[in-house]
């Protein structure tokens, strides 16, 4: 990072606002070794020192609002999720309260204290402006301080160093940040949880997605400066839209699967959904002709064409409940039909392939659970849904998706499965399945996505009889392809970490952006920026007005 950092600085030396910027953004990734780097940029008189001053500290104390931002976010659901006592929760606001100033600065100066003490800070409310003035005079102590120091030293090596001074500088910065990355395993290790207790949830399982994705926010854009484009994973996959990022058809990706591994694909035929002056009957009709033409009987799955995180998504056991799902579907919108693969076991397979390589590689593996309560003959469904210690962290979906069943007292012993899809936002509990990789499963995987025209990233969702069979390839039952838009689920297990989850997500984005440009220099084109935004805000109003996922 140090060399493009320091060549991209160095070409915005003739405008210090853009220089300030860059160098406040860049804290966002590394906060010391960006400070380390302004400072020898301007003991070389490439950087002026109020530039580097001002934009690193405003980089800095953006990051650390944050922080507390995240915090914050995540405060009011503390106690519904059993991290804390609503007790202990005012507690320790009132200590923060009173101490909010002394803890951010000593958080800024003790390697390792300042993620836990500022998102604490936001999680039991700490006052915002008082926390904010805290942290924005600690940033530029802080700051001022560090810079000095590496101007005034460079001032005096530098010039004895020679053609040896970036080296030397470079080898520095990488010796802060393995120092940093050895200090934060330390403090990690010492506050792990044990082994021997199996976690509901994980810290970040259920945060706002607009707060956890913001750390992968900053490095997407990044990765975009990097390579020039925003929207280059478009280009990952050039057989499929928009590489499969947004707005493309689950139907047209599975037909691209060639006869000859068909066999490992569910059955399945699109549909278009007539307008509304069409008769309800009339439709019915038409879709059953479809099921009959593709060799499909009842139960179905059926669900958006264009859709993600599992919307509209639902079984279908008979033709009165086609005819209920018709009639709640929109108007000259597209879906599909999918015979049911009655298995007992799903999994997500997140594959990828350099155009440049003639084998892929499986990055991820999930296994996903679909979680139920037991009736007792004497409580509610909806009883049993809030009683459940992981059921009642997202029970607003369970609740929504079963509102006429929810007064219904369950007999004793009876199941009852709370949801159906197999997607995180929908309810399923996901597993981290990387340690079911094997030779043979790879195989088996790269031998339908190398078949695949133009396909070189994308997950698998695979349904299957058992772990056994599955580790060895075979029994396989491809339900969905996804294409650039799949993500590395097994980071939502609740064993995971939150570090382990970023490297996760950074790396899989770097992975996209290196396809993309291999597949740009090979001459195919992404999406422009305008394009992609209108598809995200066309997607984001038709699912709008999809059935409940079941």
């Amino acid at each position: 990072m140090a060399d493009w950092l320091q060549s991209t600085l160095i070409s915005l030396v003739d405008t210090p606002a853009l220089q300030a910027a860059f160098a406040g953004f860049c804290t966002f990734i590394l906060e010391d070794p960006t400070t380390v780097t302004c400072g020898i940029l301007v003991a070389e008189g490439r950087m002026a020192f109020m530039t580097a001053l001002v934009g690193l500290t405003v980089g800095i104390a953006l990051g650390d609002l944050g922080l507390y931002a995240i915090g914050r976010a995540v405060g009011p659901n503390t106690v519904a999720w059993g991290w804390v006592t609503q007790d202990r929760l005012d507690r320790v606001r009132h200590w923060f309260d009173r101490n909010v100033i002394l803890a951010v600065f000593l958080s800024r100066f003790i390697p390792g204290t300042r993620l836990p003490t500022y998102v604490g800070a936001g999680i039991f409310q700490a006052s915002v402006w008082r926390f904010l003035g805290a942290a924005v005079t600690a940033s530029l102590l802080w700051t001022f301080l560090l810079l000095t120091a590496v101007v005034k030293l460079g001032e005096a090596v530098l010039p004895q160093l020679g053609r040896f001074k970036w080296p030397v500088a470079i080898a520095l910065i990488v010796a802060i940040i393995l120092m940093q990355r050895r200090t934060s395993k330390r403090l990690l290790a010492d506050n792990a949880p044990s082994e021997a207790v199996e976690p509901v949830a994980s810290l970040f399982e259920f945060w706002p997605p607009f707060v956890f994705y913001i750390p992968v926010g900053f490095y997407y854009a990044w990765l975009a400066l990097r390579y020039r484009s925003f929207t280059l994973p478009t280009a990952v996959n050039p057989s499929i839209y928009s590489g499969g990022l947004i707005g493309e058809s689950k139907s047209q990706i599975l037909s691209l699967v060639p006869k000859e591994q068909r066999k490992w694909v569910a059955t399945h035929t699109p549909f278009m959904r007539p307008s509304a002056d069409t008769p309800l009957e009339t439709v019915l009709q038409q879709a059953e002709r479809a099921m009959e033409e593709a060799g499909i009987a009842f139960p179905v799955v059926a669900k958006p064409d264009t859709g993600q995180r599992g919307a509209g998504v639902q079984r279908i056991p008979n033709a009165e409940e086609l005819r209920r799902y018709l009639r709640e579907f929109p108007a000259n919108t597209p879906m599909v039909l999918q015979a049911l693969v009655d298995l007992p076991h799903e999994a997500g397979v997140l594959y990828y392939r350099n155009p440049r390589e003639s084998r892929g590689h499986i990055m991820s593996v999930t296994l996903k659970e679909f979680p139920f309560v037991i009736g007792d003959g004497v409580h509610t469904l909806q009883e049993l849904i809030l009683a459940d210690p992981r059921a009642v962290l997202i029970k607003d979906v369970y609740l929504r998706r079963h509102t006429a069943q929810l007064d219904r007292v369950l007999a004793e012993g009876e199941r009852f499965r709370l949801v159906f899809a197999g997607n995180h936002a929908q309810g399923a509990v996901f597993r981290d399945g990387r340690d079911c990789i094997t030779p043979e499963l790879e195989a088996r995987i790269h031998e339908i996505a190398s078949s695949i025209p133009e396909f070189y990233f994308g997950r698998f969702d695979i349904r299957f009889e058992s772990l056994d069979a599955f580790v060895r390839g075979e029994g396989l039952n491809i339900v969905e392809i996804n294409g650039a838009g799949a993500e590395a689920t097994h980071i939502w297990d609740a064993r995971a970490t939150l570090s382990n989850a970023y490297k996760t997500l950074f790396r899989q984005f770097r992975i996209l952006f290196e396809i993309g440009a291999e597949n740009r220099r090979r001459g195919h084109r992404a999406l422009g920026p305008v394009r992609l935004l209108r598809d995200c805000y066309r997607y984001r109003q038709a699912s709008r007005a999809y059935p409940l996922t079941h």
